[in-house]
């Protein structure tokens, strides 16, 4: 009775092992979540953020949207495996999801959910450790009429010109004066997409590739998709501006032009390279939990 009671024990752990590691044994539907903080704490448009920026200012968010592509998945071992995209609708067709993380409702709610967080997926086959994906759009999808393109490329507030495409990253701050200080007129919006896209006007798609196409690539290597977030850090993203002064002679905050001083701060953060910087460090905005 002893050895059939081992027996049974042996056997049971044998397959919550077997379970364990063949996670991901067959393709299945999943997700992957996103989440927007200010260092550990979560973003909403009500709750006011503070230190930000070089001068320790106070902000709050109004819109924190961007588009997404070529997810992959790691493994232990170094590959990089793609995913197939789960069911196309509203945020999400042809391996594009648009990621929605602040609630733009007129009073906005502190408990409202993001208009949409996740991105789905189909696991593919075998044990992942990481994540992969790409800030922005490919070059095949960033330039067309918006006005009837399917979802989430119809999203009309996201694009910029045929020209230049969309923003790939948008992020719109109100600035919170401080004690004795006037009402800033402005906030510090960071508006992310490709520049230098020569065509014959604004109103044509360009033929060749934009010399700044300024797509973020996120590897986050020690990464759970299964179980994790992945964050995104604004304390990080503003982390190197000074968001209560603006370039003298340019439109508020950063809008990806190469001249474009509000610039500098983020693209190092977002580890795009600015100006004559050409090897910048890693990106440090996106994160796993």
């Amino acid at each position: 009775m002893k050895s059939l009671m081992m027996f049974r024990a042996l056997f049971a752990c044998t397959f919550i092992a077997g379970a364990s590691s063949n996670a991901y044994a067959a393709p299945k539907l999943g997700q992957l979540t996103f989440q927007a903080t200010f260092g550990d704490q979560p973003v909403s448009c009500t709750r006011t953020l503070s230190p930000v920026g070089t001068q320790g200012d106070t902000v709050l968010v109004n819109d924190l949207r961007f588009y997404i592509h070529d997810v992959a998945l790691l493994t232990k071992d170094g590959r990089t495996v793609p995913v197939k995209p789960g069911p196309s609708g509203l945020w999400q067709r042809d391996g594009i999801a648009l990621i929605d993380l602040i609630d733009r409702n007129i009073p906005c709610s502190d408990t409202a959910p993001s208009p949409n967080s996740t991105i789905s997926f189909v696991w593919p086959q075998g044990h992942f450790t990481g994540l992969r994906f790409t800030v922005g759009l490919p070059m095949a999808a960033n330039h067309g009429d918006p006005t009837i393109a399917q979802p989430p490329l119809n999203m009309t507030s996201m694009f910029w010109t045929w020209q230049s495409g969309y923003r790939f990253f948008t992020l719109d701050i109100t600035m919170i004066p401080k004690p004795g200080d006037k009402a800033r007129p402005h906030g510090f919006p960071v508006h992310i997409g490709s520049t230098g896209c020569e065509s014959a006007s604004a109103v044509e798609a360009p033929k060749g590739a934009c010399t700044a196409p300024n797509l973020v690539t996120v590897t986050l290597p020690e990464f759970d998709p299964a179980h994790q977030t992945v964050k995104l850090d604004i304390s990080r993203l503003l982390a190197l501006s000074n968001v209560s002064t603006n370039q003298i002679n340019s439109a508020p905050g950063c809008m990806s032009g190469p001249d474009d001083k509000d610039c500098a701060g983020v693209f190092r953060e977002f580890g795009l390279p600015f100006g004559s910087e050409t090897s910048p460090p890693a990106q440090s905005v996106f994160r796993g939990r």
